[in-house]
């Protein structure tokens, strides 16, 4: 997968790629197929990224079509990670065109995947790229939040590169805040951490974005010296995209140390890659750089051509930092040539974007870009609220204590780093100490240990011998008697072969007889607009079932039910259940609680002569609920089975009655009705019993309903197919290698 914000290199070698052709031509077997078509992705993206978006779609088509087929699930996950792998790609190469939101659709499908899966280390990828979309947006706040969460799951996995990016990238989150204190904090832990595990990429990016902080220090010098340690280590290894951000990074600082037309050779350098890789984003800093170099010589119209450039290609990746940066420094050049009013327009949209994304910053720019043009309108009391403004913005950025954090983090960095070395040193002559010790005991005790060996062996021989004898007798004695016991086995399991065979044909013809007693997809289909039903039976057929009808009214009514029993007995059961409720629909009962009534007084009736003493106290739990989706209100009665909604992130659980329905103490008690009004985007679940009481995850236990509630309430936003297959995939790994207990049924409607 490939990895956004760390320098990657994916070295796209003309032979490389046709080898990777040549294979795919020959290659039939789908599984390596799809490994194929993700390398190659991974190798034209740069110099043909429509093409490998084509190639990745390719490979998630091919997987959903193959998935429904495979039972292995080792097999399974191979190409569950393939296609993740193959959404995450997809969403890097559109973020590189500057299609930010649609790249994000992209991650949050490969997140989805990867959490279903539990690949933990592809789940942290995902979200350090999803952070650095929405950092690259000026949504700090949930880039951090993103960060976080990829910097859990690799602390579980001990992942140590991976933790050097997620620091890496929450510093440079802290940095675009202005809080430079925190930024260096996890810059140099990430540093530590790569030059550890001797991480080349990584130090250039480490490297970069130090001296990009010392930069905003005004330490020139130093700053350069980081940026050409990151430009070295990128032109080893030939990582074109990296080698362009440095490249802009080196002549912005030799703008601000004055050295004109060194930073026009950088800046340049980097357009003509950038072009070359349709990076937009890197384009359009390129462009405004640019723009500055003839801004600072007083070439303002060329600058203005420069800035309008950067400007428009910013707005194009909607990019919200870089439309403020991009309208300042117009504004700016458009004051100088005499276009008051073009200039005051730009500034104050400028302004707006970045006291939104709260960078200081852009608010101290723009606050003394409109300071000027105040000045020039003659609004002086404006324009000394402007200055204001800049003093306020420049203080919280570049004060004393500021620098000072600055120098402390660098000293503390060389301090632990000094401290390590002298550890490690103190360490290995000790080892050696303890190691000719070790050796002195060790050769003592080999020959001491020898020796009993030699004794001991020698009795071992003898007692083994005697024993293999005696065996050899007995197990003559058995060989004859197995062979009888053979022939019987074999004339048994025939019979019990042809007897499980009628068996199973037999339940399976009563499965598909009880399925046409179920909902159908097309009834279904015609009055949900958005749901999935999630049926699995502990068995083939089952007591647990769903079926629905459409009113006169036009309002559809939904029942989810548990009968008593599972299995054969159960799906029995189920049959007399549903002919129980069609019955009460065709006696014109429309009211939930009605036909709950009216479907009890029928099971009671038809179970008086069952030949038990009690009389027959089978029925159902279940769930009616009575849709009035034009209305948006839905009427329910339960027995013993809750219903659920989740509405804004929260659950709103609907209590049920306290019997079932069929022979009770409470039997003569109507069940009770309850009016419910729906919002848009509510999500309402009916359920059995049957996960909440499945045993299972680590410790043996009970999945409980509590657990059901979060999952649901994690994914309620999710398309509904894929609510499905997360509570699919939870059910199935906290059962385990365990037995199912009971039957499943969880239906979820979208309003």
């Amino acid at each position: 997968m490939i990895v956004l914000g760390n320098a990657h290199c994916l070295k796209a070698q003309p032979s490389a790629e046709d080898v990777l052709k040549q294979k795919l031509n020959q290659e039939k077997n789908d599984t390596v197929r799809v490994k194929l078509l993700i390398e190659l992705g991974e190798v034209i993206y740069q110099s043909n990224p429509d093409s490998a978006i084509y190639l990745w779609k390719k490979v998630e088509t091919l997987v959903d079509k193959k998935l429904p087929e495979i039972k292995i699930k080792s097999l399974r996950y191979f190409y569950e990670s393939y296609k993740a792998n193959a959404l995450g790609d997809i969403g890097f190469v559109l973020e590189m065109k500057g299609e930010m939101d649609e790249a994000i659709v992209y991650y949050n499908k490969a997140l989805t995947v990867q959490r279903l899966i539990s690949d933990k280390a592809g789940a942290s990828l995902t979200l350090n790229n999803m952070g650095l979309n929405y950092y690259s947006q000026g949504n700090n706040d949930l880039a951090i939040k993103c960060h976080n969460e990829a910097l859990i799951l690799q602390k579980e996995i001990k992942d140590r590169e991976g933790i050097a990016r997620s620091f890496n990238h929450i510093g440079l989150t802290y940095d675009n805040q202005g809080n430079i204190e925190k930024a260096l904090e996890y810059y140099h832990r990430s540093l530590k951490i790569r030059e550890e595990i001797n991480d080349k990429i990584g130090l250039s990016t480490s490297f970069s974005n130090i001296g990009l902080v010392y930069q905003h220090q005004g330490s020139l010098d130093k700053a350069l010296e980081y940026c050409l340690k990151a430009l070295k280590i990128q032109e080893e290894l030939n990582d074109k995209e990296a080698i362009a951000r440095s490249l802009n990074n080196i002549g912005a600082i030799y703008k601000d140390m004055k050295k004109v037309p060194l930073a026009v050779s950088y800046f340049q350098k980097a357009l003509v890659i950038q072009e070359d890789l349709q990076d937009k984003k890197g384009m359009a800093y390129s462009y405004n750089n640019i723009g500055a170099v003839y801004n600072n010589k007083g070439d303002y119209k060329e600058a203005i051509i420069w800035y309008s450039k950067s400007l428009m290609m910013f707005e194009e990746i909607e990019n919200q930092k870089g439309i403020s940066y991009a309208a300042d420094n117009l504004s700016l050049s458009l004051l100088y040539v005499g276009e008051v009013e073009k200039a005051f327009s730009l500034a104050n949209r400028s302004l707006a974007i970045a006291q939104k994304l709260g960078f200081p910053e852009s608010i101290m720019r723009v606050a003394s870009t409109l300071n000027s043009i105040y000045q020039t309108k003659n609004d002086y009391k404006k324009a000394l609220k402007m200055y204001e403004l800049e003093i306020q913005m420049r203080d919280s950025i570049s004060n004393q204590e500021t620098r000072k954090a600055a120098v402390k983090k660098q000293l503390q960095y060389q301090y632990e780093k000094k401290a390590a070395a002298d550890s490690v040193k103190n360490a290995e002559a000790e080892k050696v100490k303890n190691a000719q010790l070790m050796v002195q005991q060790t050769q003592l005790k080999q020959e001491k240990t020898q020796r009993f060996a030699l004794y001991g062996g020698l009795i071992l021989v003898i007692i083994f011998s005697g024993f293999v004898f005696n065996r050899f007798k007995i197990t003559q004695k058995q060989k004859a008697i197995i062979e009888i016991k053979e022939r019987e086995t074999y004339q048994q399991k025939h019979l019990i072969e042809e007897k499980h065979k009628e068996i199973t044909d037999s339940i399976n013809y009563a499965e598909r007889i009880q399925r046409s007693f179920l909902a159908t997809s097309d009834l279904l289909d015609q009055n949900l607009t958005d749901y999935f039903v999630y049926f699995q039976p502990k068995d083939v057929v089952s007591g647990d079932f769903y079926w629905g009808t459409k009113l006169h009214n036009g309002n559809f009514v939904l029942v989810t039910a548990d009968s008593t029993g599972h299995g054969v007995p159960g799906a029995i059961m189920s049959l007399l259940n549903i002919t129980s409720l069609e019955l009460a629909i065709k006696d014109k009962q429309y009211e939930p609680a009605e036909i709950l009534n009216h479907t009890r007084q029928t099971i009671i009736e038809r179970l008086k002569k069952d030949g038990s003493s009690e009389g027959g106290k089978d029925g159902m739990d279940c769930s009616l609920i009575c849709f009035d989706f034009k209305n948006k209100k839905m009427v329910y009665s339960a027995a013993n089975n809750p219903v659920w909604i989740v509405r804004e992130n929260e659950i709103l659980e609907l209590a049920p009655d306290k019997m079932p329905v069929g022979k009770h103490d409470k039997d003569s008690i109507s069940f009770t009705q309850h009016t419910i009004d729906l919002q848009t985007n509510d999500v309402v679940y009916a359920l059995t019993d049957g996960m909440p009481d499945q045993f299972g995850g680590p410790k043996g236990k009970k999945y409980m309903y509590k657990q059901l509630k979060q999952l649901l309430v994690s994914v309620s936003q999710l398309p509904m197919a894929e609510q499905k297959q997360a509570l699919q995939a939870s059910f199935n790994e906290w059962k385990g290698d365990m037995e199912q207990v009971d039957d499943v049924c969880l239906i979820g409607v979208r309003v």
